[in-house]
């Protein structure tokens, strides 16, 4: 009898801990900056049949809390916020108590992370259910951005620099006299540079949500060469043929032929900027645009930016577009997609959902892409407008026809559709060879290196070409 009762107590026991079901026991707060979130919510559900009390909270002194009720009713729920005291510098784990009238045994919650660096606030109270704290997917919360020099470690002050997410401009910001930024924005995936005379500019690409909201950007002095090194090609051939090797990707690894050129151009110049308002774009001052676009989405454009400041270039210009205005977008990396044809330039919005839609991986088929973008030239064609075909890329093309170069010319000679070249963060050894096949379509290389670049230089060019000459 005396077993049966002890068994029964045991399960009572069991049963009424069950009763209490919480989502969470633990959270880490990672590395803490200042502005970051320094509290979180614990959610209790009451599960069982009768209400239940909360009784006592036993923790740290460096940890505060509030909560939503002491009575939890039947399939009700009771949230437990905690803050910890980022006033302290270093690492923390603390454990937390939590005890319910329904078990004599606490539920505990574990609380670590780090601070890095203390918060400008000296508020340590826990705030209340008004303030909610971010979640994942939430739209904004607080990001630091620290711009320091590289080999002092000292901070630069009135540093200039762009947050840029998915080619939309988020904002453009200076650091304090302590060399930091502090500013509310979108979680996301972020190209962030840093710029500030006489210091080379730097960036930093990666997501930022509310844990990894803290980003250090170094600035050098000195030449490009000895901040970062070029890659040089695997292999110059004695003809000037030129071999490249791509980098890994998940297909196979494949061979990049330059076709010899026929004879490099003596001086290398860049498409000129056109001192007009961007603003005026009327129809009395520029002709009918026929644009065709072709992307290079490549795995290689998937590095140090160049899909952020290539849809940054693009959007820039799909902003002032008028409805007379035709854009055209291709894809290409393994394969050839037609995204956008003839898209009227009233519609911003379609347009640039589909710029920001792009996504690279896979290998490069230049040549099969320049093919689809003539002819959509060609379909397109506007009598007395302006015809241009761009080329967006980073590099050379390693598979795909070995005739586009006679294509771009035969085009230009016949119907005066330019061909243009946009090199984002291409290297200096294909300057020539892009140059060349940009000369022969009658049109420019423009080489976008910088957030202003993406900016101004392809709106620049199809103003340029555009503009009424009678």
């Amino acid at each position: 009898m005396r077993i049966l009762f002890i068994i029964f107590t045991l399960s009572l026991s069991l049963n009424v801990a069950a009763q209490m079901q919480i989502e969470k026991t633990s959270y880490d707060f990672g590395d803490l900056y200042e502005n970051a979130t320094t509290y979180v919510d614990f959610t209790f559900k009451n599960i069982g049949q009768s209400k239940t009390y909360l009784l006592t909270i036993d923790k740290p002194r460096e940890v505060n809390y509030i909560f939503s009720s002491k009575t939890i009713q039947p399939d009700s729920t009771l949230i437990l916020r905690l803050k910890i005291n980022d006033q302290i510098k270093g690492r923390f784990n603390y454990t937390i108590d939590v005890y319910f009238s329904n078990s004599n045994k606490p539920t505990t919650l574990s609380l670590s992370g780090n601070v890095k660096q203390k918060s400008g606030n000296p508020m340590t109270a826990c705030p209340d259910f008004s303030a909610s704290p971010p979640k994942n997917g939430l739209a904004h919360f607080d990001v630091t951005i620290k711009v320091i020099d590289s080999i002092t470690r000292e901070p630069i002050r009135r540093s200039k620099v762009y947050l840029i997410n998915n080619g939309t401009m988020i904002g453009v910001y200076y650091t304090n006299s302590n060399g930091f930024i502090h500013e509310n924005v979108p979680l996301g995936l972020y190209y962030i540079t840093a710029e500030k005379t006489p210091y080379n500019s730097n960036y930093h690409e990666g997501y930022l949500n509310y844990q990894s909201n803290y980003v250090e950007i170094r600035l050098s002095k000195g030449t490009i060469d000895q901040i970062d090194p070029i890659e040089e090609p695997n292999e110059v051939a004695s003809n000037n043929t030129i071999i490249i090797q791509e980098e890994e990707v998940e297909d196979p690894p494949t061979i990049t032929i330059v076709e010899e050129q026929e004879e490099a151009p003596e001086e290398i110049v860049e498409a000129p900027s056109t001192p007009l308002d961007s603003n005026d774009f009327n129809s009395s001052l520029f002709v009918p645009n026929n644009i065709v676009f072709i992307v290079d989405v490549s795995a290689s454009m998937n590095q140090m930016g160049k899909m952020d400041l290539l849809k940054l270039s693009m959007i820039e210009l799909v902003k002032i577009l008028r409805v007379q205005d035709k854009v055209s977008l291709i894809a290409y990396s393994g394969s050839v997609r037609v995204l956008l044809e003839f898209e009227s330039g009233d519609h911003k919005d379609d347009i640039i959902v589909q710029v920001k839609s792009l996504d690279a991986g896979g290998y490069t088929a230049g040549g099969e892409a320049i093919k689809e973008g003539i002819r959509l030239a060609k379909k397109g064609y506007i009598e007395g407008g302006n015809n241009l075909v761009f080329m967006v890329t980073d590099g050379a093309f390693n598979k795909g026809s070995k005739d586009y170069i006679r294509n771009i010319s035969s085009t230009y000679k016949s119907k005066g559709i330019q061909f243009s070249v946009v090199g984002v963060k291409t290297l200096d050894y294909l300057t020539n060879h892009l140059t060349s096949i940009s000369e022969k379509g009658g049109g420019s290389y423009i080489r976008i290196l910088s957030v202003e670049d993406a900016q101004n230089k392809l709106l620049d060019e199809v103003k340029r070409t555009s503009l009424k000459t009678d």
